[in-house]
């Protein structure tokens, strides 16, 4: 995969595509410092339990449905770069600062509904203008570099996110035994919100093109995607990938710490293998894009993702030290051709004069997919509680969940390639 005329500094295309990856890059950070396990220690040392950090999580996703509002919104504007620069700086100033400090000013059961309130308005104001990046920087990476761009974005990503992981564990280990968690943890989440700030200045250094204008407007551009067929059907696989690969995104992280107590240095150090492993399994999915389609490889990964939850379902207190990185090492695997495949499903159906419109509704189901998977974790935790006892066995609920995650992924998987993916290519072929 060479990359010297894609980042090339002497062509504006090239200087752009930088600041796109630097972005993702930032991004990568930040997030790892704000989600995941970092988030649910946040979560769990401010007193809420597994149930309440599943309500907290899921909850804002319902802003999700805002995002076919965001063409109607930026239809409107030839020139968007302020609008949407004053959006992703107050959606990081609610989901990043003001929910590191919410725990300061508020306690009790007010705390869930602040926390919720705070991350349903900041993903409101970024959704409403959330297609328009996208929409923006999709014209620097044409179809003949896009899959070259995507497999390079997720190795360097993968280095930055190990890094940054690593680093906040130990600050995380080290806040935990000295009885500081919360503040640590808070000065963990500034220097995210730091980090997002630099981000935003990167996405808006690209040259922001003349926008097509739409040939439809109002509410005919709000439902214009569901004329395209093509569109329709790959959003299928985009909204099941993400309710399964979202399911167990917090609670599998409290089941480590709290279940099976490992220590957050022990799990960054497996998160960090990350940079290992994505670089050496991306040139695998690559060449199997290269052979097969979008489409077909994207389905294989749906067969291959139930090792990750049937195995981690089996990490225990007594063999964590080495199945979980055995798990985590096969989870990074599959995740890695997950993530390269998935971020062209927005655009393989999309055509270029509509594709504000189009982006929206991606964007929606993507909300939506996280938010039933989720959703759906939370749900089944508030049902079923207490550990099922079989023999001498005990199954908790996170375990419960885990192994639905899998035959959820494993069905989806073979009706994707049996029923789903003739209709696909059948279509792509007309």
């Amino acid at each position: 995969m060479r990359s010297e005329g894609l980042f090339a500094p002497g062509q504006a295309e090239g200087r752009a595509r930088l600041c796109i990856l630097g972005a993702e890059c930032l991004k990568a950070v930040y997030t790892a410092f704000t989600t995941g396990v970092f988030f649910t220690g946040f979560l769990l040392y401010a007193g809420m339990d597994q149930v309440q950090i599943g309500l907290v999580t899921s909850l804002p996703l319902l802003a999700g449905v805002l995002y076919p509002l965001s063409p109607l919104l930026l239809e409107k504007c030839r020139r968007r770069k302020a609008v949407l620069g004053s959006a992703r700086l107050l959606y990081h100033g609610l989901v990043i600062l003001c929910v590191t400090l919410l725990p300061g000013w508020t306690e009790g059961g007010s705390l869930l509904w602040w926390m919720a309130a705070a991350l349903f308005l900041g993903n409101g104001c970024n959704i409403l203008v959330a297609s328009g990046f996208p929409a923006w920087h999709i014209g620097f990476l044409p179809e003949n570099v896009r899959g070259r761009f995507f497999a390079i974005s997720g190795i360097v990503n993968s280095v930055f996110t190990a890094l940054a992981t690593l680093g906040a564990s130990v600050l995380a280990d080290a806040a935990k035994a000295s009885g500081r968690q919360m503040y640590w943890m808070g000065m963990i989440r500034l220097a995210a919100f730091g980090l997002a700030l630099l981000e935003v200045a990167l996405l808006l250094l690209p040259r922001e093109p003349e926008y097509s204008r739409s040939s439809v407007g109002g509410f005919r551009l709000l439902i214009l995607p569901f004329g395209n067929r093509k569109f329709c059907l790959t959003m299928v696989p985009v909204f099941a990938w993400m309710m399964v690969s979202t399911m167990t995104l917090y609670c599998a992280n409290a089941y480590l710490l709290q279940e099976v107590e490992a220590g957050y240095v022990f799990i960054s150090v497996l998160q960090a293998m990350n940079l290992v492993t994505t670089a050496v399994v991306m040139p695998f999915w690559h060449r199997l894009l290269l052979r097969t389609s979008w489409l077909r490889a994207f389905q294989k990964v749906f067969l291959l993702f139930p090792l990750y939850p049937f195995l981690h379902m089996l990490v225990t207190k007594s063999n964590y030290l080495w199945l979980l990185p055995v798990t985590m090492l096969v989870y990074q695997a599959v995740l890695a051709g997950g993530t390269l495949y998935f971020n062209n499903m927005a655009y393989l159906f999309t055509p270029k004069e509509d594709r504000t419109a189009y982006l929206s509704w991606y964007l929606m189901l993507v909300s939506a997919g996280s938010l039933c998977g989720q959703g759906l974790s939370a749900l089944l935790l508030k049902l079923w509680p207490r550990d099922w006892v079989i023999g001498r066995a005990a199954i908790t609920p996170a375990q419960r969940i885990l192994l639905l995650q899998g035959v959820l992924s494993l069905g989806f998987g073979a009706w994707f390639g049996k029923v789903l993916l003739g209709k696909l290519e059948g279509e792509k072929k007309e």
